[in-house]
């Protein structure tokens, strides 16, 4: 019984194993490194930023479409938690800006590099370089742990501007405090000049193939969709800032635009990545 003049406060069973819980996930996601596509995949901890560098050796086709394998470095770069998780900087999403955020959604704006490709490949032999460019992206996220989902909209400046949407989900988690998972799907959509781009034949670069050997036809790529992917992703922290990482994607091409293509050999092609990274 409460001594005179004090209220006796209980407080309930359920309530007190709420915060146990939500103490074991705060120690658990400080505790593991992760890697994602999907902007809220990563644990993050009371808004502090999250600095995370790697180098991996990285296996896939030398383009979407293509039959050939290439080896190359992947470095890895992110940075998330700026500014009361205001502003993010990575090389696989650019810089972005939360214009806005709360507890689940999140929008805004990113800049970034759009890849080109190079016409070393003898499907492609005969055809202009593609220049790499800046792209613009407007982004929408909503995160409900452990799951992420974004629509995304990019557009690749310059002299030969395009425009891809997508729609990407993401499930992530740690079986231990060592050990994170994450995989991740991806489905895009292009428009014309998109696919015209990296998938259309001119008359003119067919005729100049053809001269080199490389018997090319006329294409016209028209808007439709683009691939469908899926990604999965471990990490396994050796000490508190060092992980390996591995990586293992496949991509499909979907739409029929892209897949009646002369530059397109094959449909289907796994990309696969392992190094090691450093959380700071």
């Amino acid at each position: 019984m409460a001594a005179d003049g004090e209220a006796s406060v209980d407080v309930p069973q359920n309530i007190e194993e709420l915060d146990v819980t939500a103490r074991r996930q705060s120690a658990l996601d400080a505790e593991a490194i992760s890697l994602s596509d999907t902007p809220d995949a990563e644990p993050s901890v009371g808004g502090k930023p999250t600095i995370v560098v790697g180098l991996a050796a990285r296996d896939a086709p030398v383009y979407d479409g293509s039959k050939k394998n290439k080896v190359s470095p992947f470095p890895y770069l992110d940075i998330h938690g700026i500014f009361h998780d205001r502003v993010f900087i990575s090389d696989i999403r650019g810089i972005g800006f939360n214009l806005y955020t709360d507890e689940a959604f999140k929008a805004g704006l990113a800049v970034n590099y759009g890849g080109g490709r190079t016409s070393s490949d003898p499907r492609l032999l005969g055809l202009p370089d593609i220049k790499n460019s800046v792209t613009t992206a407007g982004y929408l996220t909503y995160s409900i742990k452990p799951f992420a989902f974004e629509l995304r909209l990019e557009r690749q400046l310059g002299s030969s501007s395009a425009t891809e949407a997508s729609i990407r989900a993401s499930y992530a988690f740690a079986p231990t405090p060592r050990w994170h998972l994450s995989i991740g799907s991806q489905l895009t959509w292009q428009d014309s000049k998109w696919n015209e781009k990296f998938y259309g034949v001119t008359a003119a670069e067919a005729t100049a193939a053809q001269k080199l050997g490389n018997l090319l036809t006329p294409y016209e790529a028209k808007s439709g969709l683009g691939t469908f992917g899926i990604t999965g992703t471990s990490v396994y922290a050796l000490t508190e800032h060092w992980g390996l990482a591995t990586r293992l994607g496949f991509r499909d091409l979907m739409g029929s635009q892209v897949k009646n293509s002369p530059l397109t050999e094959r449909n289907f092609g796994v990309d696969f990545a392992l190094g090691a990274i450093y959380k700071f």
